[in-house]
């Protein structure tokens, strides 16, 4: 079986180390985290991973729904955003881009 490479964009490093424990050790490999917008693009570039784990909130100019953007128009690859944003203009702009999963964090 192939195992499947995650990239996971998050910008609080312990939050990024959590979730990449928590995949490695159920069947799936991180590929490489990313802590903003530039890291990002240059993960999806030189280690193209199967799927990626977007927070939206990024602390820059550029977001986590800039990143599906350029996803989309870029590399076919699944995506879902893992964020502690729900209101109604953050959930309209995500929708926009087609994620194929949205996470509200905290979470069980």
């Amino acid at each position: 079986m192939n195992e499947i490479k995650v990239l996971i964009v998050e910008d609080e490093p312990v939050i990024a180390q959590n979730i990449s424990m928590y995949l490695n050790n159920h069947d799936f490999v991180v590929s490489g985290i990313a802590y903003d917008y530039d890291e990002a693009i240059q993960e999806l570039t030189t280690n193209t991973p199967d799927a990626v784990i977007l927070d939206i909130n990024l602390d820059q100019n550029k977001d986590g729904i800039d990143i599906a953007k350029h996803i989309n128009q870029h590399h076919p690859i699944p995506f879902i955003f893992l964020t502690s944003y729900s209101d109604k203009e953050t959930l309209g702009r995500a929708k926009s881009v087609e994620p194929h999963g949205y996470i509200v964090k905290p979470f069980n």
